[in-house]
């Protein structure tokens, strides 16, 4: 469990590039797993992982001691956001797990605007889901790190996000400062890949399969439209609006302005292969 443990921690602070700190502690010899970003003065929030008698996972979060700030952050959260976070929702029910809301104490359905009118002094999620114990021998670790980064990337979407390479320039092009604001948001990126898996969209190619363990969960992740042709405010969509593609196809696409859709790089490749075949 330690081992589990110590994955969590490394895996999550890789992918969302942020410190964690993940706490180990048994219950009624189920294994408990408390995970926060890492702050001293608890102003953030905590994600408790349970195992219940190797069958029932329950997934609960809950702001921290002093998190006064961040509530006042997540009652700021736009529409974007917003849109974000109800997407991961609609993930983990597709899991199907049973996904519960309590703000300020009382039950309540995050669909309904209402919810989101009224000021978050405190919130409680809960998530339950019933696993098959012979998946628990064999995939134990990767169903908690699944969990983890769905339950960590659910708040992080409502809060904002330091990216340190948010100001690189793809090709030189002024254009993709903001199309990389979305595609190396890791928030976005897990929403997206979770969703889509972590084959290329357009060829096919997947680099597990081909390079085994160092190629886990490998894959760019691409913005199909340039957010500019939009106008005014733009809410994302993770799940539709990127997609996952090897760096070979993300070259291609952004090799013109703006870039090729995929079905255009698609319908390319096929061209290529009939001509193959014909010679």
């Amino acid at each position: 469990m330690e081992k589990i443990c110590r994955a969590i921690k490394e895996d999550l602070q890789l992918f969302y590039d942020i410190p964690f700190d993940v706490k180990l502690k048994m219950e009624y010899q189920d294994p408990v797993f408390t995970i926060s970003p890492y702050n001293e003065l608890e102003e953030l929030f905590e994600v408790k992982i349970y195992l219940r008698q190797r069958i029932r996972l329950i997934v609960e979060i809950e702001p921290q001691k002093y998190s006064a700030s961040m509530m006042e952050s997540i009652n700021k959260a736009d529409v974007g956001k917003r849109a974000v976070f109800l997407q991961y929702v609609e993930l983990i029910r597709r899991k199907g797990a049973k996904i519960e809301f309590y703000i300020n104490k009382q039950p309540r359905n995050v669909l309904d605007e209402q919810t989101w009118n009224e000021a978050w002094n405190s919130f409680r999620i809960r998530a339950t889901q019933i696993i098959d114990e012979m998946t628990i021998d064999n995939l134990e670790l990767e169903l908690m790190i699944d969990w983890s980064r769905l339950a960590v990337g659910l708040l992080l979407s409502l809060l904002e996000i330091e990216n340190k390479e948010e100001k690189q320039y793809f090709e030189g092009r002024v254009y993709q400062v903001t199309q990389n604001r979305y595609e190396r948001n890791p928030v976005n990126r897990e929403l997206c890949l979770s969703a889509n898996g972590y084959s290329c969209k357009i060829c096919g190619f997947n680099f597990e399969e081909t390079y085994g363990e160092i190629g886990h969960e490998f894959i760019h992740v691409h913005h199909i439209e340039m957010v500019s042709s939009f106008g005014g405010e733009y809410c994302l969509d993770p799940v539709n609006d990127m997609i996952p593609v090897c760096p070979n196809c993300h070259a291609m696409l952004h090799r013109k302005t703006p870039p090729y859709m995929p079905e255009e790089i698609r319908e390319i490749i096929k061209n290529m292969k009939m001509l193959g075949e014909e010679s």
